[in-house]
């Protein structure tokens, strides 16, 4: 029985296992599956950070970018605090913020963040 796995058999599972991966990563799932799985509140290290600041929190319309390309959500919400101290809201009691995680790319030259987080 090992025989004919390492032989014939083990070559054409090999292949296909070498197409099936080829496929999913040609869709482009991989790295936001994995991220969805394995860092589902915050980035995978590959992904980068959005912090978008809001200053009147009943007025989504009107926003701030805090920062882009940040590390984590950490980074983020130090960058909107930073950005709400210069708002003269320390305390976020009139602003709010998000911090959009993952940006990927869409088939239709869209793209969609992973994650987005919002206190």
């Amino acid at each position: 029985m090992m025989r004919f796995i390492r032989g014939r058999m083990g070559r054409r599972l090999l292949a296909v296992g070498i197409i099936s991966l080829l496929a999913w990563a040609s869709l482009g799932g991989p790295r936001e599956w994995f991220a969805n799985r394995l860092w589902a509140t915050d980035a995978a290290p590959w992904e980068r950070v959005t912090a978008v600041y809001y200053p009147d929190k009943t007025d989504r319309s009107v926003f701030k970018f805090a920062g882009e390309g940040l590390e984590n959500t950490e980074k983020c919400r130090d960058a909107v605090m930073a950005l709400a101290v210069k708002n003269n809201d320390p305390q976020l009691a009139h602003g709010s913020y998000d911090c959009a995680v993952g940006f990927y790319a869409d088939d239709d030259h869209t793209g969609h963040y992973r994650l987005t987080i919002t206190p």
